[in-house]
């Protein structure tokens, strides 16, 4: 059984949508620790013509910082809702598949969830849906536990049944330092994720890499977007192999 695992991440990249195409379950670690000021609640995409900066949702800091993802309340009390979507339309409606994605992304904008992690999950799953990928989604808080890090994600792979792990390659350092992995029943091979250019509408020259796939969904639609998501790694990585070049 291949299996990836990430934390849900707010307007995910290209990348985090490779590891669910490529795995036969992926596990939403949605009880692992919220990080403030990570991809768990920001993105870039365009701001202005040839800008991209961050787009934020706002959580309450006092109550989680210390709070598993699944736990951590969305702070609305600001327009933050109102304010990225007119800056969307701003930016992408002259996109040509803005239409195609607009309808479903606004509804999902405008709906207010449990947490911050739910609010991500319910997007991924719905660009998932739009781009025609069809996977077993499972959730690390169904398996709850107290290990951490190297362990955690053991457990969580011999719980999904993994006989392969389909693994970020920024994850390496510390599966490594944990000293958990390699391990003989299941084999690791690490991403190697390459964006490939495509249209942005919001571009005035140089292709801008590393965007939130709602960048490739607006400017070249989900067909084209599914594609890029294939495309992006060409060599998965072994654990012998990133021990060698890391």
């Amino acid at each position: 059984m291949l299996v990836a695992m990430m934390q849900p991440s707010f307007l995910p990249w290209l990348g985090y949508f490779e590891l669910i195409l490529r795995a036969e379950r992926f596990i939403f670690l949605d009880d692992f620790q919220f990080s403030i000021q990570s991809y768990h609640q920001r993105n870039r995409l365009f701001v202005n013509r040839g800008q991209v900066d961050w787009y934020t949702v706002p959580i309450y800091k006092s109550n989680s910082l210390s709070f598993p993802l699944n736990e951590t309340r969305i702070n609305e009390t600001t327009p933050w809702r109102k304010k990225q979507w007119s800056r969307i339309e701003q930016n992408y409606s002259k996109a040509p598949f803005y239409s195609t994605v607009a309808h479903e992304l606004k509804r999902w904008y405008f709906s207010q969830s449990s947490s911050l992690a739910t609010q991500n999950i319910e997007l991924i799953m719905l660009l998932c849906s739009l781009m025609g990928i069809e996977r077993e989604f499972l959730f690390s808080s169904d398996y709850p536990s107290n290990s951490k890090r190297s362990e955690r994600v053991l457990e969580l792979l011999k719980w999904s049944e993994a006989s392969k792990y389909l693994c970020a390659r920024g994850s390496f350092s510390y599966m490594k330092e944990d000293g958990v992995f390699p391990i003989k029943d299941v084999t690791v091979d690490f991403q190697n994720f390459a964006p490939k250019e495509y249209y942005q509408v919001g571009s005035t020259q140089e292709f801008i890499p590393y965007l939130s796939v709602l960048d490739a969904l607006m400017n070249i639609g989900p067909d084209a977007t599914l594609h890029l998501i294939a495309a992006g790694t060409e060599s998965w990585s072994s654990w012998d192999e990133m021990c060698k070049n890391v």
